[in-house]
């Protein structure tokens, strides 16, 4: 479905089949990579991720910063491989199952000095980051609505729910705001790719600086679809004054018409 809303029909069914295959291939690795990177760690880190230049020069020249990324290639090694090159990192973890669950994937997330903080009130643990020295990492193409302190923007020209968090925070603090992806490789490494640095430009409100992060790591996407969660129900909601026909099966209408959900 959601290779329909970023491509249309310009892909065979079997085209759409072999990408989602991949896109499930590369969440397995993922995975695996989390609790095969627990043991030896800072080792295994250096061993198997390189950073192209670009984005280390630019995570040493600005710190701290907003590090922003999708859930794409494997997006759970980008700040540990950040701390790894003794960058001091905080990222944000949502609940994954059960409090257990989640209490078990932050201890292998933390393992070499990654801080880790709950997605309930996070805001001031960020904050507090960014002010004591510490660069963040959030991941930004998971829905969130309005009253969450998200805006709506275009995700392959059709609206969704993003979070403003990284564009407030960098006009807040005047602090630049760092795209990057990492990028799967044959022989089973990862390599840290660029993508842009947003410096803070008071010219930009929230919603238009968060507007072209969302189409840095769309152009990033629509080159390689299948590193991409293909199986994420990205488009969640529909707003009355949009499309229906432009979303995905899955898409509901929002029920807080008024809040722009």
């Amino acid at each position: 479905a959601n290779l329909r809303v970023m491509f249309g029909t310009r892909m065979t069914p079997a085209r759409e089949r072999a990408l989602v295959r991949r896109s499930y291939r590369n969440m397995a690795r993922v995975l695996a990579n989390i609790f095969w990177m627990s043991r030896d760690t800072l080792a295994r880190v250096h061993d198997q991720v390189a950073f192209a230049p670009a984005v280390l020069d630019a995570l040493r020249t600005h710190r701290p910063a907003i590090t922003v990324s999708a859930h794409f290639g494997n997006w759970e090694i980008l700040s540990q491989a950040a701390v790894a090159n003794g960058i001091p990192m905080m990222s944000v973890a949502k609940l994954i199952g059960s409090p257990e669950m989640t209490d078990r994937l932050t201890a292998l997330r933390s393992t070499i000095g990654q801080q880790i903080v709950p997605a309930e009130g996070a805001l001031r643990h960020l904050l507090y980051a960014l002010k004591h020295g510490t660069s963040i990492g959030l991941l930004i193409d998971q829905h969130t609505h309005v009253w969450e302190g998200g805006a709506w923007v275009n995700l392959f020209g059709v609206p969704a729910g993003v979070s403003l968090a990284p564009a407030a925070l960098s006009r807040k603090l005047r602090v630049p705001i760092i795209f990057a992806w990492s990028r799967p490789l044959k022989d089973g490494r990862y390599r840290i790719e660029p993508g842009a640095v947003f410096l803070p430009d008071p010219a930009l409100d929230d919603q238009a600086r968060t507007q072209q992060l969302v189409a840095a790591f769309e152009r990033v996407i629509r080159q390689h679809p299948s590193l991409w969660c293909l199986n994420y129900r990205r488009w969640k909601y529909i707003r009355p004054e949009d499309d229906r026909t432009l979303y995905p099966f899955y898409a509901r209408p929002s029920r807080r018409a008024n809040t722009g959900e």
